[in-house]
């Protein structure tokens, strides 16, 4: 566990310093996903939780109350889904033989 400086701010969720970071994060919005970029944050170096400051978390909400203007967008990217419906393996219990 690396010690912190005297300005680093603790994850509030684990407790282990936070960096500064430009991240992305995607927001669905009914049934479209949007991904937005370049948001400043606060990453903690240990759980990975990303955490915003009032005025990031306000723009993020102006955009998504606006609906996510198309004038806006900076690229489009094909994205693939994919599905788990026939992957998920059911795992068998082991049997405890001692008990017989």
């Amino acid at each position: 566990m690396s010690e912190p400086t005297p300005q680093s701010v603790r994850c509030p969720r684990c407790e282990e310093p936070m960096r500064s970071a430009i991240v992305k994060t995607v927001i669905w919005q009914g049934d479209k996903l949007f991904v937005v970029e370049d948001i400043p944050a606060q990453v903690c170096g240990s759980c990975l939780e990303q955490y915003y400051d009032d005025s990031v978390t306000d723009a993020l909400r102006r955009l998504t109350e606006d609906n996510f203007p198309a004038a806006e967008i900076k690229r489009e990217e094909v994205v693939p889904f994919y599905s788990l419906t026939g992957r998920i393996l059911t795992r068998v219990a082991p049997v405890d033989y001692e008990q017989y």
